[in-house]
């Protein structure tokens, strides 16, 4: 009876595939097992500042934080079938007294995405970011967002925000705003190096559109929107851009 003939290469190909297979067990193993405050040795300083209660492990953990007053916890959870794509994949949820968020994220060589994102976001909360601004006490809503940043694009970057507006106060080319807002839907859309954002009523008329490129966001605001102040008092048609600005992100 004939025997199987194995070739050497075939052989050498299996032995490499099990050396692989048991690197990968035991790297899994050891983060498994590994301490989750390990992570606040790899952290800048300034973000080592802003945790505390470190827990967990470095698979599945939590970490207590500070910013600009908001104090809230990070709670992740490693996800391995990222690293067949060698991007490193984390189910993260951010929860703070009044706000609840949670989504995937994935970073690689690349870039980064975040997706799936869901959950509720405090005005109260987000408006301690916003110098000068007041907000309606009206959560936003986030609805199945994804943004997607790849060799400095946004092109698979898309999702929704519902807020049911109210009296906002707002900072526009250095001068202070209001505007009573109705209920408005936040849609974002990627746009090759830009990402898009449309203000728009429930309805589906544009309020307003805001196009972040790099770090500087420009501004176009439409009659529409501004009928909606109180002490607006211009004449055009609803859907004509009658103000448009550019500033730096750090300006608002």
């Amino acid at each position: 009876m004939l025997k199987p003939h194995i070739n050497h290469e075939d052989k050498e190909a299996r032995a490499y595939n099990w050396v692989l297979l048991a690197m990968f067990v035991l790297l899994v193993s050891l983060v498994i097992q590994t301490p989750a405050r390990i992570v606040s040795h790899f952290l800048p300083n300034t973000l080592q500042a802003m945790c505390s209660a470190w827990g967990g492990s470095v698979w599945s953990g939590q970490v207590n934080g500070q910013y600009k007053g908001i104090q809230g916890q990070l709670r992740w959870q490693l996800q391995p079938s990222a690293l067949l794509h060698l991007k490193l994949g984390i189910h993260a949820e951010i929860l703070t007294s009044q706000s609840h968020v949670n989504g995937v994220l994935r970073m690689g060589m690349g870039g980064w995405q975040l997706q799936e994102v869901t959950g509720q976001l405090a005005t109260s909360e987000l408006q301690g970011m916003l110098s000068g601004w007041q907000l309606p006490n009206a959560p936003l809503e986030v609805q199945q967002l994804n943004l997607s940043h790849q060799k400095d694009s946004w092109s698979d970057s898309k999702g929704s925000l519902a807020w049911q507006g109210g009296a906002l106060d707002y900072v526009f080319n250095g001068q202070r705003q209001h505007v009573n807002l109705p209920p408005v839907v936040i849609a974002i859309q990627g746009q090759q190096s830009s990402l898009m954002m449309n203000l728009q009523e429930q309805q589906g008329a544009n309020l307003a559109s805001f196009v972040l490129t790099g770090d500087r966001l420009e501004s176009r605001l439409t009659q529409r929107l501004l009928m909606y102040s109180p002490n607006y008092h211009g004449v055009a048609e609803p859907d004509a851009v009658v103000v448009t600005a550019t500033q730096p992100l750090s300006s608002l």
